[in-house]
């Protein structure tokens, strides 16, 4: 049996949403580095890898991205203060995609989510503090950033180093998640397992 130095199960345990980052320390280039090496060995639909990822570290930008939330809302003002903002971009296969769109069943938005979320686990092994960003006009974030029309935004995450120091530590989240008993069956919806109780 191979034993990892810090278990995934580990690094899941000590990972949390930071909205608080010191501002203007710098992520070191070889650390970004394995955040997006990271989200490039990610799997995807037939290999697809749909993903593009723009890094934005531009000030002026950074802010503008902040105000790309819903008309009148400031509700992503803290982002500037990250180090930096990710914004992941997919673009569905012509053929793989489109047709499973059909179907109800959007790949390339789950592969790109996939890559995402090896970026952030990647982030917390590193000490650096991660927040997922879903509330933003997709229209807005195009054109800022001149994403071409094919090509959809699936999510923004911000990096950055957690403005209080020890923030990144494992925790446990009784109380803050639900139980298993209640998000999990066993073969068939609603049929508990007596190991979930």
């Amino acid at each position: 049996m191979i034993m990892v130095k810090n278990s995934c199960y580990k690094i899941i345990k000590s990972r949390k949403s930071v909205r608080n980052y010191k501002r203007g320390a710098k992520i070191p280039d070889n650390e970004l580095n394995k955040i997006l090496n990271s989200a490039r060995m990610a799997p995807s639909s037939c290999n697809t890898q749909p993903w593009h990822f723009i890094v934005v570290r531009d000030e002026n930008l950074k802010e503008e991205l902040s105000k790309c939330a819903i008309k009148g809302t400031r509700i992503n003002k803290w982002m500037v203060d990250a180090d930096i903002v990710v914004v992941l971009c997919g673009k569905p296969h012509p053929f793989l995609h489109r047709g499973a769109d059909l179907l109800g069943r959007d790949c390339h938005k789950l592969d790109v989510a996939i890559a995402g979320e090896h970026m952030v686990l990647t982030a917390t092994e590193l000490g650096i503090g991660s927040c997922w960003i879903g509330w933003f006009s997709e229209k807005k974030v195009k054109k800022l950033l001149k994403i071409p029309s094919n090509v959809n935004v699936i999510s923004m995450i911000t990096f950055g180093y957690p403005e209080q120091d020890g923030i990144i530590e494992e925790r446990e989240f009784d109380g803050l998640r639900r139980d298993l008993g209640e998000m999990v069956s066993l073969n068939i919806f609603g049929n508990k397992g007596v190991f979930f109780e």
